[in-house]
């Protein structure tokens, strides 16, 4: 059976909000539907924040934080929810946790 249409269509998006390894150069960096490139527009950042439900972190085999982030995909499609891993990979990142925003809970691996 077939994702619903309006499931199916969403593109990703996530957005790198703390950069702990690189010296803030990946902060603001993230992909908006089929584009990946940093924003410097901090209007348009705190508007795509709004849109995005989920904080995630980007950590090393030693379980050190390198990136923190923001996405609205974890939930649809492992393809779609492993992006920032995918990306963060060049950096040595092997895992991502992720749990709602603001949420006090430790994160869930994905």
């Amino acid at each position: 059976m077939s994702p619903p249409a309006n499931r199916r269509d969403r593109k990703m998006r996530w957005i790198i909000i703390t950069d702990k390894i690189d010296g803030g150069n990946a902060v603001n960096f993230g992909q908006f539907d089929d584009e990946s490139r940093h924003y410097q527009n901090e209007s348009k950042v705190a508007d795509a924040l709004v849109t995005m439900p989920t904080e995630f972190q980007l950590l090393d085999d030693d379980g050190e934080v390198y990136f923190e982030g923001r996405t609205r995909c974890i939930n649809h499609g492992t393809d779609l929810a492993f992006a920032p891993l995918d990306w963060a990979e060049a950096y040595g990142c092997t895992e991502l946790q992720y749990r709602p925003v603001g949420s006090n809970e430790p994160g869930k691996t994905l």
